[in-house]
């Protein structure tokens, strides 16, 4: 606790008089230094957290959370999972069965390798809602739009594919040849989808290719899926399991470290503000050495010096740290409008949409992101208050009066 001396003296040192104009200067580029530090490490951390929501949407839209092999028990499988998926507080928006494997292509001028996705029917998340032209037909094939302008091909075209399933013949074994009618045109707004994949009856698919069928199942919480993954692995030990993540684990480890790596980046613009502190407090130190003198020969002790200037360099950097990550938040909420203004205003464009595909600047606040920013803040400002704190608290006071 402080008592009453010891809040007067800090009070005081905390607005130091005129002639202590270049402390005043110093402790005012602390403050300052912190909160800059702490608001760009905030406004660039929610920009990152954008671009990675953003970009996972794109990728998760079109892309189950977790692949299971399937087995001929589909609706006792079905009720296992969502059971599993209830225990871990979790919920399934779509469970889909699918068969998928590979084709190829044969025109007069090419021949390509496309992927091919059975699905039971149009509720599949893959088509729902990407459908542009036609309708779903278990008798016909539906096609990508990138596909389908790069084959010059519309609905009701033909199109020539050889399965991975070969069939023996007088003449040797040879891949089977499939046709089929082009029934719809789908655009998931991802190139490698739409120029990649088609798809097909699930009963076709199974017929082109001796591929097992599979489980897609997507989730409400996409970050949840390796746990979700690894429940259900335990309980079907003997079936091949796998998320989203390891699907793109190259992608998302790279989005993990390089989110790693700028946080720590920019945590040592608060290391530096935070030297600050301390060259303020070993000045502030030197000034008022005679006063601390007469405070230890009045009977102050060195845990009151200790506490009096740790509050002080303390107080500065929270105080700093606080203001910083409100003016980080609002820069985040109100981001778009500042590149607005700034581009109108000054003509900086920053991020380009010709250059980075996006209409506008991407930005996510994730507050636990704040917490340990501000955690992180505090702790810095809190180590570099006490070492100059200790030495104050060390002063020998009749050394140091001697000397004065």
């Amino acid at each position: 606790m402080i008592n009453s001396a010891e809040f007067l003296i800090i009070k005081r040192y905390l607005k130091p008089k005129t002639k202590d104009s270049f402390l005043k200067i110093i402790s005012t580029f602390s403050f300052l230094g912190i909160a800059l530090g702490v608001a760009t490490l905030i406004v660039v951390m929610s920009v990152m957290n954008g671009f990675r929501v953003d970009l996972m949407d794109k990728l998760l839209s079109y892309q189950p959370h977790i692949s299971i092999e399937a087995s001929d028990k589909e609706n006792k499988d079905k009720e296992e999972i969502y059971k599993i998926a209830k225990s871990l507080k979790i919920k399934i928006e779509n469970f889909s069965l699918v068969n998928n494997s590979e084709a190829l292509i044969v025109t007069k001028n090419d021949n390509f390798g496309v992927s091919l996705k059975g699905v039971k029917n149009e509720n599949n998340f893959f088509i729902k809602n990407s459908i542009i032209k036609g309708a779903f037909d278990k008798e016909k094939i539906g096609i990508g739009i990138e596909l389908a302008s790069k084959l010059s091909i519309n609905i009701g075209d033909k199109i020539s594919m050889l399965s991975n399933n070969s069939e023996t013949t007088p003449f040797g074994i040879f891949p089977r040849q499939f046709v089929y009618e082009i029934g719809f045109i789908f655009n998931t707004g991802i190139y490698d989808f739409d120029n990649n994949v088609l798809i097909l009856d699930i009963g076709k698919s199974i017929e082109m290719s001796k591929n097992l069928n599979e489980y897609e199942i997507k989730i409400d919480k996409p970050d949840l899926a390796l746990k979700f993954t690894k429940k259900l692995k335990q309980k079907y030990e003997d079936r091949l399991i796998y998320s989203w993540i390891d699907n793109n684990k190259t992608f998302y480890d790279a989005l993990k470290v390089e989110r790693n790596v700028m946080f720590i980046i920019l945590t040592l613009i608060i290391i530096v503000a935070a030297f600050n502190i301390i060259s303020g407090l070993t000045i502030l130190i030197k000034n008022k050495s005679k006063e601390i003198s007469i405070m230890r020969s009045m009977g102050f002790k060195k845990k009151s010096i200790l506490k009096i200037f740790l509050i002080i360099g303390s107080w500065i950097g929270v105080l700093g740290t606080f203001v910083g990550s409100l003016l980080g938040i609002v820069i985040s909420i109100y981001l778009e409008d500042v590149r607005l203004f700034l581009n109108y205003n000054f003509g900086i464009e920053i991020f380009p949409s010709e250059i980075y595909f996006l209409n506008q600047l991407p930005s996510y606040i994730d507050y636990h992101s704040i917490a340990l920013i501000f955690l992180c803040s505090t702790i810095i400002v809190f180590l570099s208050s006490l070492f100059p704190a200790i030495n104050a608290s060390k002063l020998d006071p009749i050394r140091n009066l001697k000397n004065e």
